[in-house]
């Protein structure tokens, strides 16, 4: 009896053992599993903190290397000239402050009313200027029921959207880039907007999908690739959406994006009132080169319950329509021959058609000529607030009822239609010339805000900031017309520049006050609208130092306000510590700019000291290695002469695994960076601490 307990007891350890081997077998292949998938995310972290780290180093030789072509093309034509100097450097350098702005982790969410056709316009404008005389077809395909006024980021979804189209434009070179917006999941005023980006292009396998968001440095041309799509991803994880990739080799690549917003106005479906009735229900008429670009416009014509054809050029022009039968006819404006012209000129003489000329923003040409056949032209992409103007615009009717906001004030004799001319050699130091301007700076973007802050801090010009157009009213009214000047933005939060300047001259005692507006879109449908709120003249972004000073030229009144100050004396800086001209050159010769990466320098390493020691302490060296990496990139683009060598001495240490040495350098750290500070902090006029 004994003996059989025994083997029972044997055979239940043998059974026991075995369950024991498996689960342990099974629980070390789950955490070799787990394992491989923390190895792979922190690979990817790691990927993407390298490269946060690395891009002020690259950017510095980018910079150099600019910097060189600069000097070359001295010799060369102007044109050339400005090419270099101008998107080089400046795209630089909005990296660069883009860079530290993350690095000292200031992007914020915003939750504001805005304008969603205004981004629109903004993207557009940006992207079309910066790919100018690209064949892409880009389209806005816009749902009907997309809310013309939103409560979310206006910002940030500008960067969002901006960033992708670059990308896709800077893939392809023909084809189109579709931007698609809809809208999901209404409940009471929460919504969720998708913005669907795709293109025609190669498509992505695997692998390029894997990395799509890594950004990736180029030693060979000097260039990054994914670091708009990087900030992107960031963006939209920020503003708690979604962003989904699907691309096919050979078909193509698409981003679907979903942001929460809020509806200023869920009870309202009509987004886009028309003034009076006769303008609804119109026959419209549409041939375009691109098919799917006029359904696009179709959808946006249909909202006004218009009822259109749609045919593409080649169907144009193999069969000539009969038009006589429609009240708008849009026609691309390549289709304006001399047939095409002669037929609607005999159209014309008998009843009252509207002609629109299509154009492309990437591909128009501001000297191109329009035949007087035409009445308008109509640039794409459109949105649907464009679409609304457009139908207002093309009909002059005595009984459209228009409020006193709509009213066009009568125009100042200091009105400038054209664009600003450049003037040349302009410092920081030329705008003591308007010492005494009391200027009010109406501008959303926080960057934007301090670069002219920083051109204009030694100018002696009283300088006041608003936010937004409903803070810039308050604050003129405030201030009882004292204000010289205002510079105003056109999309912005809370109220746009358009609405902010209409009620700026409800009141008359304002009619004398100079408005200029700052704006990405200088259409001439754009040009229309910021003349007809009232403002005076425009400026194109990005800021112009030379246009920024004609325009204080053209409304600088003397007056008793306005003091005469003795020049002060240059104020000179040790070229060992901070080669302030050399730090302004990479800076796009810009100074304000370069005022701002210095303070951007200051809030993300000037207390970097003692991070440095800790990481010696810890013998953290492949974070030591990553901030070499950053200070010398960055000691270099400022001009830190003396850091940047000690930077180098430090890593290369860390390169050849001399890390015993490191401790030597703790205090020679602190002593260089100290200096800089100082003289950083002497350069900017500030106290230093």
């Amino acid at each position: 009896m004994d003996t059989l307990w025994v083997w029972v007891a044997l055979f239940a350890l043998g059974i026991l053992g075995i369950l024991i081997r498996f689960f342990s077998a099974k629980q070390a292949k789950i955490e070799k599993m787990y394992e491989k998938m923390l190895q792979k995310q922190q690979e990817i972290e790691r990927s993407q903190s390298l490269f946060l780290a690395n891009i002020s180093e690259n950017i510095h030789e980018i910079i150099e290397k600019s910097y060189k072509e600069t000097t070359t093309c001295k010799e060369e034509q102007p044109a050339i000239r400005e090419m270099v100097k101008g998107k080089k450097l400046l795209d630089v350098t909005h990296d660069l402050i883009e860079f530290l702005r993350l690095k000292s982790k200031k992007v914020q969410v915003s939750h504001e009313k805005f304008n969603l056709n205004n981004v629109l316009n903004e993207v557009s404008g940006t992207v079309c200027t910066r790919f100018k005389g690209s064949p892409v077809e880009l389209i806005f395909d816009i749902d009907n029921n997309i809310p013309r006024y939103l409560i979310g980021d206006l910002l940030n979804l500008e960067k969002v959207l901006r960033h992708l189209l670059e990308y896709f434009l800077q893939e392809n070179s023909q084809g189109e880039i579709k931007l698609e917006i809809a809208m999901f999941g209404n409940y009471e005023e929460k919504i969720q907007l998708q913005f669907k980006l795709s293109d025609m292009g190669e498509g992505l396998d695997a692998k390029a999908m894997e990395s799509l968001f890594i950004p990736v440095y180029n030693e060979e041309n000097k260039e990054y690739s994914g670091l708009g799509l990087f900030v992107a991803k960031e963006l939209i994880t920020m503003m708690q959406g979604e962003l989904a990739v699907h691309s096919v080799v050979g078909k193509g690549t698409s981003f679907t994006i979903s942001l929460p917003f809020e509806m200023l106005d869920p009870k309202n479906r009509r987004n886009y009132r028309l003034p009076d009735k006769v303008l609804t229900a119109k026959k419209v008429f549409i041939a375009d080169r691109n098919y799917n670009s006029a359904l696009a416009l179709k959808k946006m014509f249909a909202y006004f319950r218009h009822d259109v054809k749609v045919v593409n050029k080649e169907e144009f022009l193999a069969h000539k329509p009969d038009l006589k039968a429609y009240d708008i006819v849009i026609l691309d404006l390549s289709l304006f021959q001399a047939k095409t012209v002669a037929y609607l000129e005999k159209i014309k003489k008998e009843k009252d058609l509207k002609v629109v000329a299509l154009d492309s923003l990437l591909e128009r040409e501001e000297s191109r000529n329009t035949d007087a056949v035409i009445d308008r032209v109509l640039i794409k992409p459109a949105n649907q607030e464009r679409i609304f103007e457009l139908i207002v615009n093309l009909y002059t009717l005595k009984q459209i009822r228009k409020t006193p906001v709509e009213e066009i004030p009568q125009e100042h004799e200091l009105t400038h239609r054209t664009d600003i001319i450049e003037t040349t050699n302009v410092s920081q130091q030329s705008f003591r010339d308007f010492s005494g301007m009391q200027l009010l700076i109406v501008e959303d973007d926080e960057i934007n805000q301090k670069v002219l802050l920083n051109i204009l801090k030694i100018s002696g010009i009283e300088v006041s900031v608003a936010n937004n157009g409903r803070e810039a009213v308050e604050i003129i009214k405030e201030k009882d017309g004292s204000f010289d000047l205002v510079l105003m933005d056109i999309n912005m939060p809370v109220m746009d520049g358009y609405t902010a300047t209409q009620m700026i001259r409800l009141e008359s005692e304002f009619n004398e006050l100079p408005i200029v507006a700052f704006t990405a879109l200088a259409l001439e449908s754009e040009k229309e609208k910021i003349f007809n709120s009232g403002m005076n003249a425009y400026l194109t972004k990005p800021i112009n130092i030379g246009k920024l000073y004609t325009v204080f030229k053209m409304y600088h009144r003397l007056s008793s306000k306005q003091k005469v100050t003795a020049t002060p004396q240059r104020r000179t800086f040790s070229k060992d510590i901070l080669d302030v001209e050399k730090g302004i050159v990479y800076a796009n010769r810009n100074e304000g700019f370069y005022m701002e990466i210095l303070q951007e320098f200051l809030d993300a390493y000037g207390q970097s000291t003692e991070v440095f020691a800790k990481l010696i302490r810890e013998h953290r060296y492949e974070q030591i290695k990553m901030l070499c990496i950053d200070m010398k990139g960055l000691s270099g683009t400022i001009g830190a002469k003396e850091m940047f060598g000690l930077i180098i001495e430090i890593h290369q240490k860390v390169l050849y695994h001399q890390e015993d040495m490191l401790v030597n350098y703790v205090d020679a750290y602190g002593k260089a960076l100290r200096k800089l500070t100082d003289e950083i902090h002497r350069y900017l006029n500030m106290p230093s601490t």
